[in-house]
């Protein structure tokens, strides 16, 4: 099941009209074992979405403005914040997959010690980062209307939650 979350552009974030699309447990049956990330990674990869890395989350408000973004937790748990400073704040644990539309901040407010996720982005494009100042603002948001929806789900392919909820 996929939950959906919408955001709102709240100034110096403007988030994106297209929802935020979070996959409770969604890779839990890939993480047993130490090649993890790779499998989660080669999931995405296989779905178009390359450019993979394993981390965490900025403890700061940021966004992406050129492409979309999926994060899948492999260890550990987070509480994070998704639009903005006073936007609600998610938790998100192992096996959970959050897709970000470009545009949408996040920010990590507090996480357990083995916390780590792995990312990647559709046609392995390369991220900018944005921390929300108002200097360029119009021009951030009208770079993000320009960012294509998807061919494919990062989890489910042709036939997932992006296709029927961001078209």
């Amino acid at each position: 099941m996929v939950e959906v979350m919408y955001t709102k552009e709240t100034k110096p974030f403007p988030n994106n009209s297209l929802p935020i699309l979070y996959y409770p447990k969604a890779v839990v049956n890939l993480l047993d074992g130490p090649e993890a990330a790779q499998r989660v990674l080669a999931l995405f990869e296989k779905n178009g979405y390359s450019n993979g890395w394993t981390n965490g989350i900025f403890s700061y408000h940021h966004f992406h403005s050129n492409t979309h973004e999926v994060l899948a937790c492999i260890t550990g748990e987070a509480t994070v914040q998704l639009g903005g400073p006073d936007a609600q704040k998610y938790s998100f644990a192992k096996g959970d997959v959050l897709l970000l539309p470009a545009g949408v901040a996040h920010k990590r407010i507090d996480a357990s010690n083995d916390f780590k996720i792995v990312g990647a982005y559709p046609d392995g494009l390369e991220p900018d980062i944005q921390k929300g100042g108002t200097e360029h603002y119009e021009s951030i948001k009208q770079t993000i209307a320009t960012v294509n929806i998807p061919a494919k789900d990062p989890l489910e392919g042709e036939k997932g939650a992006l296709v029927t909820s961001w078209t």
